[in-house]
C-alpha cells in the first residue's frame, strides 16, 4: 500500500489556501512537476493568448487530467486521504492538493493529479470508491486542465481538440491578467 505523505506547512498552523500531498516523502513529482510541467504549460498559454490568436494548441494541457472530490472542510481532506490510504490496495503513484483558491467557500476538494487516460480512469475509480464510504453518492468527477484558466476560454472540455478555438474571446484579457499575477511577471493594475 502506497504511503500518502501531506506538506508539512499543514501542520504549521498557517493559513494556507491550497496544501499539496503526494506518496512521495519529499513531494519530489509535485514540485518537479510546478517547473517542469506547469510553469511551462501556463507560459505556453500565456504566449498564445498574448499573439491575439483565434486558436489554443494545448500541448500538455490535453493530457492533464484532475480528478477532484468535494468535502467539507480541510480536515475532512486529510480524514479522506488518511482512508484512501487505509483502502487502497494497489501501489499507486498519487500526487495532487487540497483546499480552496477561495476561503469564503464552505466547502474544499481534493485535487489528484493524473497525466495520461489510463492513469485517469485508474485513479478516478480508486478515489470513487474512497469517497463512497464518505457519501453514498459521492461527488466525484474528472476534468482536462487548470479549470481556472481553460475552461473560461475553450468551454465544455469534452468537446476539446488538440488545438481549440477560443470561445469566448472577452476572457482572454482577465486570463492574461490572472497568469501574469500568478507568475510574478506582471503587477495588478
Amino acid at each position: 500500500m502506497a504511503r500518502i505523505f501531506i506538506d508539512r506547512r499543514y501542520y504549521s498552523g498557517k493559513k494556507k489556501k491550497w496544501v499539496s500531498f503526494e506518496t512521495n516523502p519529499f513531494l519530489e513529482k509535485t514540485k518537479g512537476n510546478i517547473y517542469g510541467r506547469c510553469v511551462p504549460c501556463i507560459t505556453n498559454l500565456y504566449e498564445q493568448l498574448k499573439t491575439g490568436g483565434r486558436e489554443i494548441e494545448l500541448g500538455p494541457a490535453f493530457h492533464c487530467w484532475k480528478i477532484v472530490v468535494e468535502v467539507h472542510s480541510m480536515e475532512e481532506c486529510v480524514t479522506f486521504l488518511e482512508r484512501l490510504e487505509e483502502s487502497a490496495t494497489m501501489d499507486m503513484d498519487l500526487k495532487g492538493r487540497f483546499g480552496s483558491g477561495d476561503e469564503a467557500k464552505e466547502t474544499k476538494v481534493l485535487v489528484f493529479n493524473a497525466e495520461s487516460d489510463a492513469e485517469k480512469d485508474e485513479l478516478h475509480g480508486l478515489v470513487r470508491e474512497c469517497a463512497s464510504l464518505f457519501s453514498p453518492e459521492p461527488p466525484v468527477f474528472f476534468h482536462r486542465a487548470c479549470a481556472d484558466l481553460y475552461h473560461g476560454l475553450l468551454g465544455d472540455w469534452r468537446k476539446w481538440k488538440k488545438t481549440q478555438a477560443i470561445e469566448r474571446p472577452e476572457m482572454v484579457k482577465p486570463i492574461l491578467a490572472r497568469i501574469g499575477k500568478v507568475l510574478f511577471w506582471e503587477k495588478e493594475t
